[in-house]
């Protein structure tokens, strides 16, 4: 029987032969089949190109979309840290302000004029009219309890004795080893009869009041501690006689501080003598902790209790450049840059008048 074969012509162009190509059916049909496989393969091939780019856009925009995620729950994480801070501080201070040791159950109080009673004792009791009483801006332990005496709302020596003790210094305020300080001056309504614990705690609550949390982490991110700035609020609420000036009698201190120089506070060296009134020269010269004098950095605790505007200014002092201040006699101050100026000011504010008045003497 003959073969049939398939005869293909392919023209190669004008200036060429016609040229023949014969094939037989199974060539023919491996050719078509070859050519079918290869258009499948290639078609193959620009579905997985074209997957792939799919696909990888698909992961950079959810690595995007990660990574966005990631910095949200950064910053989320990072507030629950701060308020996580701010709880715990919290609770430390109700604990402090409700004499609440951890483990204790809880127990209930009732707030009566600024302090705290035991509710059975004021039902059964009855409330009495609360007494008021003003403690004065810059009042020391001893002045505040002589004042709730004078009132009749306290026992002025036991008063003193908790307020001195540490371990209620320390259930209140952690690092304080006394309350001096830290009762904070302002009007109360106390009920005779309230325990001079909670008169105690309810003066230490309003300090807490007047600076929050907030500041006190503000004060840590300074470098300083709650100690720190009652302590030098109250150096500068025994030097200032305006509010206005605290900010720069706090930057006077702190520059003082950063060059290692000695603060030479004249209220700290009375108080480390216990008395009022003028210095003297043999007070510069006394060994005691409390003299800034002889000694670098701050005083061992605060010297009294200072008001807002004082604590506000610790914390946020003036930028200023001075480094000596001296009274004008008028309720101001005269601020000097360095010692020449400041000498120059002691002449005329305080040494001219010491001759004025020794001469009207005479």
């Amino acid at each position: 029987m003959p073969r049939r074969y398939y005869t293909i012509m392919v023209d190669s162009g004008p200036a060429s032969r016609m040229r023949q190509f014969h094939f037989s059916p199974q060539s023919l049909q491996a050719a078509l089949l070859l050519g079918i496989l290869a258009a499948v393969a290639i078609a193959f091939l620009v579905y997985q190109n074209v997957t792939l780019q799919l696909k990888h856009r698909e992961l950079q925009g959810l690595q995007q979309t990660v990574q966005a995620q990631e910095g949200r729950l950064g910053t989320k994480l990072q507030g629950l840290k701060q308020e996580l801070g701010l709880l715990q501080a919290l609770d430390k201070r109700v604990r402090g302000w409700a004499g609440i040791e951890p483990g204790q159950g809880e127990t209930t109080l009732v707030a009566v004029g600024g302090g705290t009673l035991d509710l059975r004792q004021a039902l059964k009791e009855g409330m009495v009219r609360a007494r008021k009483v003003t403690i004065p801006e810059g009042s020391t332990l001893r002045q505040i309890a002589g004042l709730l005496a004078v009132k009749g709302l306290a026992d002025g020596k036991r008063f003193l004795k908790l307020a001195m003790d540490p371990s209620v210094a320390s259930s209140l305020v952690p690092e304080a080893e006394t309350l001096e300080g830290f009762l904070f001056p302002g009007t109360y309504h106390f009920v005779k009869g309230q325990k001079e614990e909670a008169i105690i705690q309810a003066m230490v609550q309003r300090l807490f009041q007047s600076f929050p949390i907030e500041d006190e982490l503000r004060a840590q991110q300074q470098g300083r501690s709650l100690h720190e700035i009652v302590t030098l609020a109250s150096i500068v609420e025994k030097e200032a006689m305006v509010d206005r000036e605290m900010p720069v009698i706090a930057g006077v201190f702190y520059n003082r501080l950063e060059r290692g120089m000695r603060l030479q506070a004249d209220p700290t060296v009375l108080y480390g003598r216990r008395r009022r009134g003028r210095i003297r020269t043999r007070d510069l010269r006394a060994k005691h902790p409390y003299n800034t004098y002889i000694h670098h950095g701050l005083p061992p605790g605060p010297i009294a209790s200072p008001g807002r505007a004082a604590l506000k200014a610790a914390l946020d002092p003036a930028q200023v450049n001075y480094l000596y201040f001296v009274s004008k006699n008028n309720g101001t101050h005269y601020f000097s840059r360095n010692l020449k100026e400041h000498n120059r000011a002691v002449r005329k504010f305080q040494l001219s008048r010491r001759f004025r008045r020794r001469r009207r003497a005479s």
